[in-house]
């Protein structure tokens, strides 16, 4: 009974019911193979407008329900960032990219310590905890970010743990106000090529969305064109807007003209150390 065949199919452990009983499609999928007359998701009460416009070219016809253009909170920007949403290029540190300590356990290094580091700069503007999710596409990198908000801030009782650090796939049907998410991969693309894992990865956050990868890797990916297109029609750098606290008064359509560029990880745990310590 899982959603549409436009996310994610179970995951059936079984490689007999998997294989010959094509149990892993959902009863939706099964029926629109059959050619069932469907109708598809036509309203969407989640994300902001500027949000769902990385997912919704997926559906035949997708708008936002009334209250996305009405209610306070989707017309506020998010306090300490230009942008709403947000791809930030991750490249090497030290020379290392992805890794993969034991087979298909990927990990990525400067992707974990950036994440973790604009979490902990969300935290210092007085974000609430329970508002952010840190999402990845990988188990190999959701324990190494763990490992590295354990290390940072965890038992920091001014930052302590995001609500979630989980996978794309464990993340379906969940939702939070702010998601980060760490797309690990700088050899090839993944998992991820999956257009339905990428529809689910982008259709989490409500107000804002924060994507830390190889930009030129997926911007090149044939099947994510249409959303990664989008995302690089925006700086990859991290833009901030400085001197603001959770929530923001700032509307989300003002003009800012001074903000700070962030080049990389190392560059962004500098500047939260700094703003810890005034």
């Amino acid at each position: 009974m899982i959603g549409d065949h436009h996310q994610l199919p179970p995951v059936i452990k079984n490689m007999a019911f998997q294989k010959f009983s094509n149990m892993e499609q959902s009863l939706f999928t099964r029926l629109v193979r059959l050619g069932v007359p469907t109708v598809d998701l036509d309203g969407q009460g989640r994300a902001r407008s500027s949000i769902c416009t990385l997912y919704k070219w997926r559906y035949k016809t997708l708008d936002d329900l009334s209250h996305i253009l009405n209610n306070e909170e989707y017309k506020r920007a998010n306090a300490g960032f230009l942008h709403d949403y947000q791809l930030i290029n991750v490249e090497d540190f030290k020379g290392v990219g992805e890794s993969e300590p034991s087979p298909f356990f990927y990990q990525n290094l400067a992707e974990a310590e950036y994440i973790v580091a604009v979490y902990m700069y969300m935290r210092l503007l007085g974000y609430s905890n329970e508002k952010i999710s840190i999402l990845t596409t990988y188990n190999g990198q959701k324990h190494l970010i763990r490992d590295v908000v354990k290390m940072r801030c965890g038992s920091n009782p001014l930052i302590g743990w995001p609500h979630k650090i989980t996978t794309v796939d464990k993340y379906q049907g969940q939702q939070n106000d702010f998601i980060l998410i760490s797309l690990v991969k700088t050899k090839a693309v993944g998992h991820i090529r999956d257009v339905r894992r990428l529809v689910v990865a982008m259709s989490r956050a409500r107000l804002g969305l924060y994507v830390f990868g190889r930009a030129r890797l997926f911007k090149n990916c044939f099947e994510l064109q249409h959303t990664f297109n989008l995302l690089t029609s925006r700086p990859t750098t991290l833009q901030l807007v400085e001197n603001e606290t959770y929530p923001a008064n700032r509307p989300i359509s003002e003009n800012v003209k001074n903000f700070k560029n962030i080049s990389n990880m190392t560059e962004m745990a500098e500047y939260v150390s700094k703003i810890y310590l005034k």
